[in-house]
């Protein structure tokens, strides 16, 4: 039993004499790519969000003044609207109650960016819809965007109600 208990020690340490540290030359090269893939990446995600938009106008764009309603409901001000020939409208409340997540989600996303640059929140965000069917919502203030289909076709779905709503008519409540 000494014999077996001996020779699993010989083989263990020489399995860890086989095998040599990392190098200070190998850690300097992994640091390199890493910080390099690290570079590029922000590189691209920071810059495609405008080139993204750039590369497909939007084919129907509305401006959205959002205000909080004394019982919770969020107010979505729809203007610049093309004028209806029947009513002349050129601006329309929606009205949302509920706890709508995702759209309180959002545009609290945007209205925080507001807040700590100091803007107002009394103008308005864009809300477009682009020639390869994805909707994004702007900040004409800060002009941050949201590209709203990386949140999936439910979640879409609450700004596309906005547009098609819109469309419609003013007494829209959801």
């Amino acid at each position: 039993m000494n014999q077996f208990s001996i020779s699993s020690q010989k083989s263990s340490s020489d399995c860890q004499g086989g095998l040599s540290p990392i190098t200070s030359r190998h850690f300097r090269a992994m640091l390199l790519v890493m910080i390099l893939a690290l570079g590029y990446a922000t590189y691209e995600t920071q810059s495609s969000a405008s080139r993204t938009t750039d590369d497909f106008p939007a084919l129907q764009k509305m401006n959205l003044i959002i205000n909080d309603d004394s019982n919770g409901d969020i107010l979505i001000t729809v203007i610049n609207l093309k004028p209806n020939s029947e009513s002349g409208v050129n601006h329309q409340v929606l009205r949302f109650s509920g706890e709508q997540g995702f759209l309180r989600g959002t545009l609290r996303a945007l209205a925080r960016e507001r807040h700590m640059r100091n803007l107002t929140s009394d103008a308005p965000f864009e809300l477009a819809l682009h020639e390869d069917g994805r909707l994004t919502i702007t900040d004409t203030l800060t002009n941050k965007g949201i590209d709203l289909q990386a949140f999936g076709p439910d979640n879409v779905a609450v700004f596309a109600k906005i547009l098609a709503k819109s469309a419609i008519g003013p007494n829209f409540n959801q």
